[in-house]
């Protein structure tokens, strides 16, 4: 009999969305606020050099690998926040419709 592996999405919560540009009354973009579409129970997974050369094939810099439960709505969003942190979402491997994987990229001026 195979043991059963259940996983733990521990690590805090992540909110799926994308960014709202919000106007000033002369119609000047005055600043971008996160919209959440949902939210998810993630776990944060450690980074192989693998994953680091296909998010580098892909032209991305990679910040944080995470995994969460399957959840088809929310493969089609771009933006994750987590706690006050917003990310660009560079690609998502799902698993067998058991799991996704997260390849996270920090957004923002203090990328690097």
């Amino acid at each position: 009999m195979q043991k059963v592996n259940h996983d733990f999405f521990n690590d805090g919560v992540l909110y799926y969305g994308a960014l709202k540009t919000v106007r000033d009354d002369n119609r000047k973009r005055s600043e971008d606020v996160f919209v959440s579409q949902g939210k998810l129970f993630y776990q944060e997974m450690s980074v192989r050099e693998q994953d680091y050369m296909l998010v580098n094939a892909i032209g991305g810099n990679l910040t944080l690998k995470i995994k969460t439960p399957y959840r088809k709505e929310a493969q089609v969003y771009q933006k994750v926040k987590i706690g006050t942190d917003i990310y660009d979402v560079i690609t998502i491997d799902p698993d067998r419709n058991i799991r996704l994987f997260w390849y996270l990229e920090k957004s923002g001026d203090d990328n690097e």
